[in-house]
C-alpha cells in the first residue's frame, strides 16, 4: 500500500513547491543620494516597503523580508528579497509612487523569469545598478 502512495505523495509535494506563494520576489533599488548622505538611502527603502505593506495589509518580518545586499559596488543601491508578495501588485505600486519621496533613481523587480525595471530619474543607466562581482581574478604565480 505504501508503494502505491509514494508516487502520489511525491507528485503532490512537487506540485506544491512549483505553485508556492513563497517564491522570492527580488527588488533592487538605487537612490539618488551621494556619498555623504548615502546612509539615508536604506531608511528610505525601508519606508517604501512599509508603505507597500500598509497598502496590502501585510507585515514584513524576518521570514518574508530580507536585505540581500547593500551599498552594491559602493553605490547607494540595495537588493531585497520578498516572499508572499504578488509581483504584479508590487510592480504597480512602484509605478505609482513618487520617486522624489523615496529619492529613487532606479528600481528593478524580478519575479522568476520576468524582470521589470524603472528609471525614475532624468538620466538613468540601469547597467550601473546591476549586481556584478567586485573581485578580480589574480593569476597564479
Amino acid at each position: 500500500m505504501f508503494r502505491l502512495l509514494v508516487p502520489f505523495l511525491l507528485l503532490a509535494i512537487v506540485e506544491h513547491v512549483n505553485s508556492s506563494p513563497w517564491e522570492m520576489v527580488e527588488v533592487t533599488l538605487a537612490s539618488e543620494y551621494n556619498n555623504s548622505t548615502m546612509n539615508y538611502a536604506l531608511d528610505d527603502f525601508r519606508d517604501l516597503f512599509d508603505e507597500f505593506a500598509q497598502q496590502q495589509g501585510i507585515r514584513f518580518h524576518r521570514g518574508n523580508f530580507r536585505e540581500i545586499a547593500a551599498f552594491i559596488n559602493g553605490l547607494p543601491v540595495a537588493k531585497y528579497g520578498l516572499r508572499g508578495v504578488d509581483c504584479e501588485q508590487f510592480r504597480q505600486f512602484l509605478s505609482g509612487i513618487k520617486a522624489q519621496k523615496y529619492h529613487l533613481q532606479y528600481a528593478a523587480v524580478r519575479c522568476g523569469p520576468m524582470t521589470f525595471s524603472f528609471c525614475m530619474a532624468f538620466s538613468c543607466t540601469p547597467d550601473d545598478f546591476l549586481l556584478r562581482p567586485t573581485t578580480t581574478a589574480i593569476p597564479w604565480k
